[in-house]
């Protein structure tokens, strides 16, 4: 017996907690502890950690969701207690029915509720220089696969814990890469001179309203929709200089359709952890400060009836420490971090600021959040599905649904909105036959979207015009700016029409499951030739897709059927455009005529798209545009420019958007993906951790004590320099075409020049727009505006508007000193007669200069034609069908040659 005893005790020690066996800790796995200084598991080693877990614990899952856009596996990390994991199906199936009141009636839902488990969903290293939660959350998991504790144990039997270990895995390997190489340098520490994720670099993080990115999607899909958590956890990082760590509650204003019950719980549940962190004595906390509620672009789950406790943490140099005196620190909305205040009570002394203070900061956070929702489970599985309630049952006076009338200009671009809605959960109804909803005429095919459903909030808040309140900073004082966009109105930058119905109606319906757009059709074959309409995208992207394929090509010039394409008979054109009408749901049809007078003849754009060393996300977002549209192009470097010989390599120049300093000089500016921030403050293009990020070391300067700032390696600096801007000179003067977007326009407008900056002569503190959809009017006859509107709304966020003068015309315009068509808006009077797009001519070349993001996050589908047809004019050549030689491509010198006269 004694034996059996000793035995016994042995095979208890083997084991530990739930029957487990020795688990590999973070240490022995990387040869480090996770929140030393300079040391760094990549996504390589994070990924075989967690697989390693999942073996030696039975409280840890490990599954692969999919892979991200380089081929890496995008994981989650399901933790809980083993008896909870054995039965994830039941606790799926009670998070289903909590969501859904229609299905479950309030005394089935107190049962569920009674065997329910809080969900909390974990969302880490989305910008993937904000290091820290990649490694963070590894810590996490160890210790709640091995500790005993009570608090543990609460945790594990009461919640079910759902970490996405990297929400951006392809940039948490670049950074780590990055970082790794320079260690030890004078180059340590300093930013990545590429954006963070392949395509959109920071807003990887302002894409939860449309879902352009496969990681988004794999999250939305797979994590939220699937186990719509009530809590969910996203970690962040924001500059060095700002407080140690955020947390809410928010600063006003918050989303109006967002659930009042649910802003409390997230106050509740902010507060308690900021004083649980106090509590261990750290410093630095901050709540109510700096971070609105208003955007969906970053915020999903809380449209999904669900709490969103945002943490950012004060940032080192990637993985390097940081000395920050305290007379250096710095100040954003409602805070000083060198002030204590209600929501700031105990400041940081400044001093040395290491990455194992991140991690521990994060650590109290995390465990805080899980323990109370094991504490308070029952709680928050009752207010979720009382919000589910209200949502369902939503109150008299507010909109019934909306419509999506069948008859569109681009059917293929709804298809797009309704997917988005759909890929969001939210349903969608198909009418089967007309109907009549507030006295207006439907016809069958048309889209329905209740509101009065679980997850109606969200659709609102992308379907319906946003009113962005004015705050003051304090009474009588000056308004208080934004610290994000103020406007997501998809119909509006789709050029989808939306109708809000107000009263309820009748409709016969289907579900959508997906959104199907009609089939193309071709009328052929045709002696006379074929025509396209250019009022769609898809008309631009078959375009070019035919231009590749060497067909020969015009678009009328003038009259009423400017822009249309036309596609003279040639030899093998019928299955190409049968094959182009079927890949872009496009009606080509037989001309009844071959076009007489002025036409255009279009040629494939030979396309260079410059990326600065100072990372610009805009340039992403390009190439993302570029790739999903199978737009071919080359990516060109301040060192490709300065080689000179442009004319003979492209036709077309884009120069993204970028502060003008940062493309000639490469210096950092004021805006997205390279400004100052300054202290978890107010970014004028919402890219505020980004920013501070980046600018941190600057504003540490080391002639005061503070850490000296990490030096960029010397191949990357300078931007193009005197010798780059000469060759772009050159280049539109031999008849190359220069496309520039927003503050990179700056690079081209001069006081007293053809096109000049109207903002420069202003008082900047009277004009603030961060982010809204504004009206402009546009000349259609324009060939870069062929296929447009006359009115046309797009996103402007502070670029620059243009005096035109001789030399110079304008193709869009603010004509009305109320422009807001949604958001928010300070200074608008000043855009009264500008220009927005101006075309300049320089020697036989060109210059489009755009004032907003044409392509703006892959959301404005209704500007995407204004870039499509300046890529294309960049080789269109005057001519008439008649004096044509059909069968040859005229030379790039004689298209170069055209000097822009039509």
């Amino acid at each position: 017996m004694k034996r059996l005893g000793v035995a016994l005790v042995l095979l208890f020690a083997t084991f530990n907690g739930f029957g487990q066996r020795h688990v590999t800790s973070p240490e022995e796995a990387f040869g480090f502890q996770l929140g030393t200084d300079r040391k760094l598991a990549d996504w390589n080693q994070l990924t075989a950690y967690y697989k390693k877990l999942s073996t030696e614990s039975g409280r840890v899952r490990y599954e692969e969701l999919g892979k991200t856009t380089e081929g890496r596996p995008f994981v989650a990390v399901t933790i809980s207690a083993p008896e909870n994991l054995a039965r994830l199906d039941y606790y799926l199936d009670i998070q289903r029915k909590l969501a859904d009141p229609r299905i479950t009636s309030p005394d089935e839902a107190k049962k569920l509720i009674a065997e329910g488990k809080t969900i909390v969903a974990v969302t880490a290293n989305i910008h993937s220089t904000e290091i820290a939660s990649s490694q963070s959350v590894a810590q996490f998991a160890y210790e709640l696969a091995t500790e005993n504790t009570p608090r543990i144990q609460s945790i594990l039997h009461n919640v079910i814990i759902v970490i996405v270990p990297s929400q951006n895995p392809d940039g948490e390997q670049l950074v780590v890469d990055w970082y790794k190489k320079y260690l030890g340098t004078p180059y340590e520490g300093t930013q990545p001179v590429v954006i963070w994720h392949h395509y959109t670099g920071h807003d990887d993080n302002r894409d939860w309203a449309t879902f352009t990115q496969v990681e988004t999607r794999l999250t939305t899909e797979k994590v939220l929709n699937r186990w719509h958590p009530e809590i969910l956890y996203d970690m962040h990082q924001q500059g060095a200089d700002a407080a140690r760590i955020y947390l809410p509650p928010f600063v006003d204003p918050f989303d109006p359709n967002i659930d009042p019950l649910l802003i409390t719980s997230i106050n509740s549940l902010g507060s308690n952890t900021a004083l649980e962190i106090a509590e261990t004595g750290k410093t630095g906390v901050l709540s109510y400060g700096v971070y609105d509620f208003w955007s969906p672009l970053r915020d999903y789950i809380s449209l999904h009836n669900g709490l969103r406790i945002l943490t950012e943490s004060a940032s080192v140099n990637i993985a390097s420490p940081v000395n920050i005196p305290f007379d250096r620190l710095g100040r954003g909305i409602g805070y000083d971090s060198k002030v204590a205040a209600w929501n700031f009570p105990n400041p940081w002394k400044g001093g040395w600021w290491h990455l194992s203070d991140i991690v521990n900061y994060q650590h109290d956070a995390f465990f805080s959040i899980a323990y109370n929702a094991a504490v308070f489970r029952e709680r928050y599985l009752t207010n979720f599905y009382t919000i589910g309630q209200h949502a369902v049952t939503r109150a008299l006076g507010q909109p019934y649904a909306w419509i999506i009338p069948s008859e569109q200009a681009d059917p293929v671009v709804t298809a797009r909105l309704i997917d988005t809605l759909r890929i969001a959960d939210v349903e969608v109804y198909r009418a089967t036959a007309p109907f009549t909803a507030n006295g207006q005429q439907f016809a069958a095919g048309s889209y329905i979207v209740p509101l009065g459903q679980p997850f109606g909030a969200f659709a609102k808040s992308v379907l319906e015009v946003q009113h962005y309140p004015n705050i003051a900073q304090y009474p009588g004082g000056p308004l208080q700016r934004p610290y994000d966009v103020t406007a997501q109105t998809l119909p509006l930058l789709f050029g989808v029409k939306a109708v809000e119905i107000k009263d309820k109606f009748e409709a016969s319906t289907t579900p959508v499951t997906n959104a199907k757009s009609a089939p193309g059709r071709f009328e052929g074959p045709s002696s006379k030739g074929y025509l396209i309409a250019d009022n769609t995208n898809s008309s631009l992207y078959a375009l070019f897709s035919l231009l590749a394929q060497k067909v020969q090509a015009y678009r009328i010039a003038s009259g009423a059927d400017a822009g249309t394409i036309y596609i003279p008979a040639q030899a093998g054109i019928e299955p190409k455009l049968n094959k182009a009408a079927a890949d872009f749901s496009l009606d080509i049809k037989a001309a009844p005529s071959v076009p007489s007078g002025n036409v255009l003849a279009v040629h494939l754009p030979r396309i260079g798209l410059y990326q600065s060393w100072v990372a610009s996300m805009d340039e992403g977002w390009t190439r993302f545009i570029f790739d999903q549209n199978h737009i071919p192009y080359t990516r060109l470097v301040d060192a490709d420019i300065r080689k000179g010989d442009l004319n003979q390599r492209f036709d077309v120049i884009v120069l993204p958007d970028n502060s003008a300093r940062a493309i000639t000089a490469g210096t950092r500016g004021f805006g997205e993906g390279e400004g100052p921030g300054g202290g978890g403050g107010n970014n004028p293009n919402g890219n505020n951790a980004q920013a501070n990020a980046q600018g941190q070391a600057r504003r540490a300067a080391a002639n005061d004590g503070g850490t000296p700032p990490p030096q960029t390696p010397p191949e990357f600096t300078g931007g193009l320099g005197p010798d780059g801007v000469s060759a772009l000179d050159t280049f539109t003067k031999n008849g190359g075409t220069i496309v520039t977007f927003n503050r990179a326009s700056e690079v081209y407008t001069k006081k007293g020049g053809e096109v000049e900056n109207a903002l420069d002569s202003i008082d900047r503190r009277q004009f603030y727009i961060p982010g809204s959809i504004l009206q402009v009017t546009v000349d259609p006859t324009n060939p870069i505006a062929f296929g447009s509107t006359t009115t046309v709304p797009i996103f402007y966020e502070n670029g620059p508007v243009f005096h035109v003068n001789s030399g110079a015309e304008s193709i869009a315009s603010f004509t009305s000193d109320a422009p807001l068509l949604s958001g928010w808006i300070q200074g608008g009077n000043f855009l009264k007669g500008t220009s927005v797009i101006a075309q300049q001519n320089v020697g036989k070349g060109h210059l489009i200069l755009f004032g907003f993001r044409p392509q703006y996050r892959a959301i404005s589908e209704v500007t995407y034609k204004f870039l499509f047809n300046a890529l294309l004019y960049s080789t269109s050549e005057p001519t008439t069908i008649n004096n044509s030689a059909t069968n040859l491509r005229p030379s790039h010198e004689a298209v170069a040659s055209k000097g822009g006269e039509l």
